[in-house]
């Protein structure tokens, strides 16, 4: 009786002559299928995408009446413009001043706990006084250090700002000249 090795050798030996010549490497075949299956899907997206969003539509005209156009309108609208400049030397807080108020500017100086709890204070009397807005636009210098940015705007969180944005100034460009010679 052979054993299990031995039996597997010999049906090996059988089939050799029928598969000498019928190896077949299988991975080419499968990154090439993969390749054409992903380029085809990103074109059939590309072309469904322009057709959706290649909408041309005419819109009836609105008519709307001197009453409904009254009752539609908000009474006040209160645009607040609110920014904080945080600069090396310390915090500006700036505000539009509201429909007809007066702007109002105020510096705080250095970067350090206390200045950042009187902007926390600042801000909470300013967001008492315009308890509408939510907005605030924060502009930090290039100076300005990660960490006091991140500080002003804990404290600008805790006075009761949801909508908190952080805008950029252009950044600073120095122009080397370089000298000529024959000091031109």
């Amino acid at each position: 009786m052979a054993s299990r090795f031995h039996r597997i050798l010999q049906r090996r030996a059988e089939r050799a002559p029928l598969t000498a010549s019928g190896h077949i490497n299988l991975v080419p075949l499968v990154d090439i299928l993969t390749s054409i299956v992903f380029f085809s899907l990103l074109t059939y997206t590309g072309a469904v995408m322009s057709n959706l969003t290649a909408f041309d539509l005419a819109l009836p005209p609105v008519v709307v009446t001197a009453e409904q156009a009254k009752s539609i309108a908000p009474e006040k609208t209160l645009t607040l413009l609110l920014a904080v400049r945080l600069q090396e030397a310390g915090m500006r807080v700036e505000h539009s001043g509201g429909l007809g108020g007066t702007p109002f500017v105020q510096d705080i100086r250095g970067l350090d706990s206390t200045s950042f709890e009187q902007l926390r204070t600042t801000m909470t009397a300013i967001r008492q006084q315009f308890p509408d807005n939510k907005d605030v636009l924060v502009v930090p210098d290039d100076g300005v250090s990660y960490d006091d940015i991140v500080h002003a705007l804990e404290r600008i969180k805790l006075a009761g700002f949801s909508s908190i944005s952080l805008g950029s100034r252009e950044r600073a460009t120095q122009v080397a000249t370089a000298a000529t010679p024959g000091g031109r």
